[in-house]
C-alpha cells in the first residue's frame, strides 16, 4: 500500500488538498489526519463521512500523542481518494500580532499535517504520507509577501501595520525612515524558513515622513506617514491572502442606534418584554484607486473583521454587502457598515 497522490508543501487551504492511496488487492482502508504540531492535549477526534463507501469517525488522541483531525474509513476499495481540506480548515484561528516593531509568529496561521493510510486486516504496514505545511488563503505558497493590498500605503502617525511574509530560509527585514533629509534604519532578522508576521509601528519611529519596510527577496512596502485624523477608525481584516490587513477610514458618516423591541401582551395591553439597542457605524474611505478599493472591497466578505485602537483589536460585523469599486468618470470611495458583535439590553427602572 503507497500513496500515488500528495498535495505539494504549502499548498492554499483555499483549494482542495488531494490525497490519494492504492494498495494490490480490494480491503478496507482507515485514512488518520494527525496534527503533527499538536499536542495530545488539544487532540480531539473529528466526525467523517466517507465518499462513497462506510465510514467511521475515530475519535480521541492519535497513538504517537499528536491531535487526531480526522480519519475516514473506505470498504473493499482498492484505491482512495479523498479531499483533506475540510478537516483543517478549522483548525486556523487569526490573532492579529500586537507589540513593537518585529518579528512575530504566525500561531494558527498554518497546520502541519501526516497522513496515515492503515489497511484494516492489520498485518500490512501502514502508508505514511510526508508531513506538509499548509497555508491560508487561495495563492498558492511561495517565498514572498502575502498581501492583498498594494505595495504603496499611507498610514497615519501612531498607527500599525502587519505584514505577512512566507520565508524559503533566513530572512532580514530593514526599516528605513526618513524625514526631511536624514534617514535611519533597524535590521530584524528571523532564521527559520515558514510563515512569519512583522509588525511595523509607527510609534517606534516618531517624526518619519515616509517608510520602507524592506524584506529582501520576499518584497518591500513603501509607506507615507500622514496626520492621524481624530474620528478617524482603523480596521483590520483577514484577508483572501491569508494575512491580515489594516485600513484607516478617514470619515465616519453615520452612527445609527438600532432598537429591537419583542413585547407580550399583558392586563394593561401590550407592554415590552425585553429590548436590545445595537448601534451602527458608516464609515467611507478616502478617495483611492482600484487597486486599494478592491482590497477594501474584501470588507464585504472577510471572515474576521476588527477594529484597531493601538493593542486593541475588538471584533466587529460589517454590514454592508456591496461596494462600488469603479465608476466612469468621477473618483471613487468606498462606503462599510459595522457593528458590534453583540447587542447589547436595554435594562429599564
Amino acid at each position: 500500500m503507497q500513496f500515488t497522490r500528495i498535495p505539494q508543501q504549502y499548498s492554499p487551504l483555499g483549494g482542495e488538498l488531494r490525497y490519494a492511496v492504492s494498495q494490490e488487492a480490494a480491503g478496507n482502508i482507515d485514512i488518520r489526519i494527525v496534527d503533527a504540531a499538536a499536542g495530545a492535549a488539544d487532540g480531539i477526534g473529528a466526525a467523517v463521512s466517507s465518499g462513497g463507501a462506510n465510514s467511521a469517525g475515530k475519535g480521541g488522541p492519535a497513538g504517537d500523542g499528536s491531535a487526531l483531525l480526522g480519519a475516514k474509513r473506505f470498504a473493499a476499495v482498492v484505491e482512495a481518494a479523498f479531499d483533506a481540506a475540510p478537516y483543517l480548515r478549522r483548525r486556523l484561528h487569526f490573532t492579529p500580532a500586537t507589540g513593537r516593531t518585529g518579528f512575530y509568529p504566525a500561531e494558527g496561521r498554518t497546520v502541519t499535517v501526516v497522513v496515515e493510510a492503515v489497511k484494516t486486516d492489520g498485518e500490512t504496514a501502514p502508508a505514511v504520507a510526508p508531513a506538509r505545511m499548509f497555508l491560508p488563503g487561495e495563492a498558492p505558497g511561495t517565498p514572498g509577501l502575502r498581501t492583498s493590498m498594494p505595495l504603496a500605503r499611507l498610514i497615519p502617525e501612531g498607527a500599525c501595520d502587519e505584514l505577512t511574509l512566507l520565508t524559503g530560509g533566513a530572512c532580514t527585514v530593514t526599516v528605513t525612515a526618513e524625514a526631511g533629509d536624514t534617514a535611519t534604519a533597524e535590521s530584524y532578522r528571523v532564521s527559520e524558513a515558514g510563515l512569519h508576521l512583522f509588525r511595523f509601528d509607527t510609534r517606534d519611529f516618531p517624526g518619519a515622513e515616509r517608510v520602507t519596510v524592506d524584506a529582501g527577496e520576499c518584497g518591500a512596502v513603501n509607506y507615507s506617514v500622514i496626520p492621524a485624523v481624530r474620528d478617524g477608525v482603523r480596521l483590520a481584516w483577514r484577508s483572501s491572502a491569508g494575512s491580515v490587513e489594516h485600513y484607516t477610514f478617514p470619515v465616519v458618516r453615520t452612527v445609527t442606534v438600532r432598537a429591537e423591541r419583542r413585547e407580550a401582551e399583558g392586563p394593561e395591553g401590550r407592554v415590552v418584554a425585553a429590548s436590545s439597542a445595537g448601534r451602527e457605524t458608516l464609515l467611507a474611505s478616502a478617495y483611492e484607486g482600484q487597486a486599494v478599493l478592491e482590497a477594501l472591497a474584501c470588507l464585504t466578505a472577510a471572515p474576521e473583521v476588527w477594529i484597531a485602537e493601538g493593542d486593541v483589536y475588538t471584533p466587529v460585523c460589517v454590514v454592508t454587502d456591496e461596494a462600488v469599486v469603479r465608476r466612469h468618470g468621477t473618483l471613487c470611495r468606498l462606503e462599510i457598515a459595522i457593528r458590534p458583535k453583540r447587542k447589547s439590553r436595554v435594562s429599564w427602572n
